[in-house]
């Protein structure tokens, strides 16, 4: 039985069009690479009990949260983004409780890559399964976002690992070996940019899906990691808002958009999500 990585973070930094193009910098990388080390290790060490399997399970409050039916999004740390050498590091996560549901029926629901477009859309556009062997899946994905008169778009090709620590626990790694942002999505000329070049909008994606049934029911978490760009500074006061929003509003969606596919295939009663599930949680 597998999980499987949903794509939470799609394009965290949408600038207007006047950004121009630039080139992914091997210090970004650099940064990057550590930073997905450190994150890997987090991992490791609640999969082998050295911290709770699950981020709702460090604050009391935050399990009786989700169990209240509130959808909690926030950023992982205080320091994000995260400015790196020429680029930002972006690392939200998201929580959530669905009542009287298994963990193979979430699992059913995140392997569905072919109903992502309907589950995830408008953030979605395509999908499709490239590769599968045991433990291992490789997946490409199409995902765009609109932020006032820019249409972002970027495709992805994953690597996703899966694991089942315990019978009722699962998790999944996804690592984007291929980015590629597209320009003039839509229009006659839409083409491809080469890897590393182009607005900057996301250069890398790295995500960790974890699920634990107990309680009657199924919590369900999603920690998206990617890289974008710096802002520049001449920008900086019109993208600022964005960098601190859109993430959050592309993880409620997207957490949202599972547990309704999640009740729709079960048929269960979803609860009432409140108000403030929007806003961010420590």
């Amino acid at each position: 039985m597998k999980t499987r990585a949903v794509p939470t973070m799609l394009l965290v930094l949408l600038a207007p069009a006047t950004f121009k193009a630039t080139e992914l910098k091997e210090q970004t990388v650099q940064a990057w690479e550590a930073y997905v080390r450190a994150a890997n290790t987090r991992v490791e060490e609640r999969a082998h009990g050295q911290r709770p399997f699950l981020w709702v399970d460090e604050k009391p409050e935050r399990v009786e949260r989700v169990r209240a039916g509130e959808v909690l999004v926030a950023p992982m740390d205080s320091d994000n983004p995260r400015k790196v050498p020429h680029g930002l590091i972006h690392d939200w996560i998201g929580a959530m409780f669905l009542p009287n549901v298994k963990l193979d029926d979430v699992m059913d629901v995140l392997h569905d890559y072919d109903h992502y477009k309907d589950f995830y859309k408008p953030l979605v556009v395509k999908s499709k399964l490239l590769e599968r062997a045991n433990d291992h899946e490789k997946v490409t994905l199409l995902m765009m976002q609109k932020v006032f008169s820019v249409t972002a778009a970027v495709e992805t090709d994953s690597e996703v690992l899966l694991v089942r620590p315990a019978a009722n626990r699962a998790y999944s790694l996804s690592n984007s070996v291929r980015v590629q942002e597209i320009a003039d999505y839509g229009k006659p000329r839409e083409h491809a940019l080469p890897e590393g070049h182009g607005p900057g909008y996301v250069w890398r994606e790295f995500s960790v899906s974890r699920l634990e049934q107990r309680d009657g029911g199924v919590y369900v978490e999603m920690e998206t990691i990617a890289m974008s760009r710096g802002i520049p500074v001449a920008l900086r006061w019109m993208i600022k808002p964005l960098v601190e929003n859109l993430p959050r509003k592309i993880m409620l969606a997207t957490l949202t958009g599972t547990r309704d596919a999640v009740n729709e295939e079960t048929k269960a009663v979803p609860p009432k999500t409140l108000t403030a599930a929007q806003s961010a949680t420590r």
